[in-house]
This record gives structure tokens, C-alpha cells and sequence, in this order.
């Protein structure tokens, strides 16, 4: 089987190991160093992430949110040890040294990136309506 590499965010090299389940069927989250730089990477199939598997994949209502919340969930899992910055679903190479390349060709944005975030912390709000209960309008 052959594998990509998909990059889930960038952080400064040196935080804590990532405990955190990644995409179905690849091999373990890890850290991808990357000079001052580590990439937080996951070895997933190449067959289930191709151009076309994703653009069927991201049609499923349900395997796009399976996707997404696994993305986030590693990237939140980063966050909490380090700045983190991360990549968009999605970011894939065809391997670790492509992968090293690319981010070094972005270090100094990813850099001036990580600093902007460090010390902040992201909140989110959500809000959920019942839907059984019908939309008053206002007066």
C-alpha cells in the first residue's frame, strides 16, 4: 500500500508528543520536524486521498464531517501543548520529503504566523436550535 503524508498544522519544534487519533486506516500522528519548525503529520493511504477520492469523499455529508472533525481534533490536540498553526483539511504531499520542502519554502510566513498566535487562545461559540420548535418572528 502506498502512503501520503497529511499535514495537519505547523508548530515550533520542541512542544509535547500528539496523543490523538488520526484518519482512519493511517498510521499514528506524529511529528515531522522540520529545521525550527514541526509539522504535525499523519501517514494516511494515498488511494483514499487522491484528487478525485477527496471530491467523492467531501460530496458524503457524513464522511466530509468525519473528516473534519478529525482534522480538528489533532489540531486541537497540538494546540494544547504549543502554538499551533493550522493547515487547511485536506493538505497532503506525497511524502515526508516533499512535505519537508514545501514548509520550508513557507518557513518565514509559518514563522511570523506562530508568533502572531502565541500566548492567544482560540474560543468558539456554537449555538444549536431545536429544530421541533418553529422560528418565532419578532414584531
Amino acid at each position: 500500500m502506498t502512503f501520503a503524508t497529511y499535514v495537519y498544522a505547523v508548530r515550533r519544534t520542541g512542544g509535547p508528543e500528539i496523543h490523538s487519533p488520526g484518519h482512519d486506516g493511517g498510521g499514528p500522528v506524529r511529528l515531522l520536524p522540520l529545521g525550527s519548525l514541526t509539522a504535525v503529520v499523519q501517514d494516511v493511504p494515498a488511494a483514499e486521498f487522491t484528487e478525485e477520492a477527496l471530491r467523492q469523499r467531501f460530496t458524503d455529508r457524513l464522511d466530509l464531517e468525519r473528516c473534519a472533525r478529525t482534522h480538528h481534533r489533532v489540531v486541537s490536540a497540538a494546540a494544547a501543548g504549543a502554538a499551533t498553526v493550522p493547515l487547511p483539511l485536506a493538505t497532503l504531499y506525497a511524502n515526508d520529503v516533499r512535505t519537508r520542502v514545501v514548509m520550508e519554502e513557507h518557513a518565514e510566513r509559518l514563522s511570523e504566523a506562530l508568533h502572531r498566535v502565541a500566548g492567544h487562545v482560540e474560543w468558539a461559540v456554537k449555538v444549536h436550535r431545536d429544530t421541533a420548535v418553529p422560528l418565532v418572528e419578532p414584531d
